[in-house]
């Protein structure tokens, strides 16, 4: 959908609190002009606080710069939009121009029945499984225990799907967050009865995990498994690349591929070969690994 450029700047100036009165009255009167405006300002305002997307007006072409990085470096991350500097104000007219790409793409949930359950209309509803209430918006998807304790049976699992040019952010019914990126799958638990907290991931994700002594955390991925008390790090692992990354942030996470172990400190990274099966260890500047879920490119 195409808007008028002075709503555009309404918008921008609504989302960076600077519109005044007058501006308040012309946009109630764009929301008042036809019933769509209202739900097409609450997509671009889901689409800016989830994927904060940017792009700076100062002297940067955006399509030009984005072939540049083509050429520069292989789409690894798939299609995340970039922020290049820090304009707020233009990430509405991103936004704006991509808006119908981004309202096909559906992040979905699987359900334990096999159910698909699109996350757009989940956020009008709630789901409730072996005492877990589901929560959702557009942008997030919360795990609540109704239960003071859970009844000893057998796991039940969901599955989030993220489709290419997506991102989300899921709360495991433990307390810990989950970004999930584009292209990627995480199978996971709607509570964690057993011994340990297992989740299963194709692609990538950052995980911010609530510490418990009890029952470690468990991240398998592709040829490899992270094993985690109470951490912060982000595990890459797409199928189609080179490469499977783990980097650690904050805390101690320990990676195991066969009968092989590893143990990273922050601003370490584990690097496996897919081809060679060799494993290295470096120092990276961990915290632009998990740039992305921020919104920003990692060159």
């Amino acid at each position: 959908m195409q808007l008028p450029e002075e709503i555009h700047e309404l918008i921008v100036a609504e989302l960076t609190k600077e519109l005044d009165r007058e501006g308040r009255e012309k946009l109630e009167v764009w929301f008042k002009k036809e019933e769509s405006n209202r739900e097409v300002y609450k997509e671009l305002c889901t689409l800016w606080y989830s994927g904060k997307w940017g792009l700076s007006r100062m002297g940067i072409k955006k399509w030009e710069a984005w072939e540049q990085v083509v050429k520069k470096r292989r789409v690894r991350r798939k299609t995340r939009v970039m922020v290049l500097g820090a304009s707020v104000a233009a990430s509405i007219v991103l936004i704006v121009g991509m808006f119908g790409l981004f309202h096909l793409r559906d992040v979905t949930l699987i359900l334990s029945n096999g159910e698909l359950r699109s996350l757009k209309t989940l956020a009008s509803d709630t789901i409730e499984e072996k005492g877990v209430v589901i929560r959702s918006d557009s942008a997030y998807l919360e795990y609540r225990n109704t239960m003071e304790e859970q009844v000893a049976e057998g796991i039940v699992y969901n599955e989030l799907i993220v489709p290419k040019g997506g991102e989300y952010r899921l709360r495991l019914a433990d307390g810990s967050l989950v970004i999930v990126n584009s292209e990627s799958k995480l199978r996971y638990p709607v509570s964690f009865n057993g011994d340990n907290r297992e989740v299963f991931l194709s692609g990538e994700a950052c995980f911010e995990v609530t510490r418990d002594s009890l029952k470690p955390f468990v991240v398998r991925a592709e040829q490899a498994a992270v094993q985690v008390l109470g951490t912060l790090f982000n595990v890459s692992a797409y199928a189609d690349e080179d490469n499977m990354e783990v980097t650690l942030v904050k805390g101690c996470v320990q990676v195991v591929m066969g009968e092989e172990r590893e143990l990273l400190r922050p601003n370490e990274q584990w690097l496996l070969d897919y081809q060679t099966r060799q494993q290295i260890i470096r120092d990276v500047d961990a915290r632009s690994y998990i740039a992305w879920t921020s919104g920003l490119f990692r060159f």
